[in-house]
């Protein structure tokens, strides 16, 4: 993101208008342009900011920074500002040249170009520029070395969450085990009663056919002793032979 059309002084009481245009860059969720006092050492130590529009039409994009929130300089001082465009991933895309905000009565303000390159003006500029350049460099290497903080977390935490989630499974593994073993026992025990069920019928299939022979034996006597008995009644007494008279007198001589 480059900064364009900058002047080296704004006015404390006419609204601000910051022009930027984009290089290979897409606007992000979050992106923004804060103003920071030149020695800032955290994207925190901003003054006010405004959120980053983009315009698909305009090769040069601007925000307003209303005048009502821009800081008090009433008292005069040397301090300097820059313009920064943040991206919603908190990284610096883009930092102006330093510039002053004054008072209606200092004097007139002077749009940068390469004409006044041998004013002592520029010279002063350029060196600050030099400074902010050595500022970017140590905010990228900040940055580099938050990064590889950030990772070394992320990776502890997902090695931290790797044991817990091993330990688990672990757990779970047992369980399943017990489970299974516990599984196999009772599908023995089922097994073992179908066997003593399959010898139960058996026999039960065996005194069935006992007790059907069983009957039939009876049935058969029964039927058979009906048949004596029938003859016996149906046979002719009279067609035997009268005994003769027992001789009780010689018994008692």
């Amino acid at each position: 993101v480059q900064f364009v059309e900058m002047l080296d002084q704004y006015h404390c009481n006419e609204d601000i208008e910051c022009k930027y245009s984009f290089n290979n860059y897409k606007v992000q969720d979050g992106d923004r342009i804060a103003i920071f006092k030149m020695g800032w050492k955290s994207l925190r130590n901003y003054v006010l900011f405004e959120w980053a529009v983009d315009s698909p039409r305009a090769d040069v994009n601007s925000v307003i920074f209303s005048r009502y929130d821009l800081p008090n300089t009433q008292n005069e001082t040397d301090d300097l500002y820059q313009f920064c465009y943040i991206s919603g991933e908190n990284v610096v895309q883009g930092i102006s040249t330093p510039f002053q905000i004054c008072s209606v009565e200092s004097k007139p303000t002077v749009v940068l170009t390469e004409a006044s390159a041998g004013s002592d003006k520029c010279v002063h500029l350029k060196q600050l520029l030099s400074l902010r350049d050595k500022e970017i460099i140590k905010l990228k290497e900040e940055n580099a070395i938050l990064r590889e903080s950030l990772k070394s977390v992320i990776n502890q935490r997902k090695l931290q969450q790797s044991k817990n989630y091993d330990e688990e499974i672990n757990s779970l593994k047992e369980l399943t085990n017990s489970l299974r073993t516990a599984v196999i026992a009772q599908q023995k025990e089922i097994d073992s009663m179908k066997i003593e069920m399959k010898k139960d019928k058996a026999a039960y299939k065996d005194l069935q056919l006992e007790k059907i022979i069983a009957e039939k034996k009876f049935e058969a006597i029964s039927k058979k002793e009906a048949t004596t008995v029938k003859r016996v009644c149906n046979f002719d007494l009279g067609s035997l032979q009268s005994f003769p008279a027992f001789p009780f007198e010689t018994l008692d001589k």
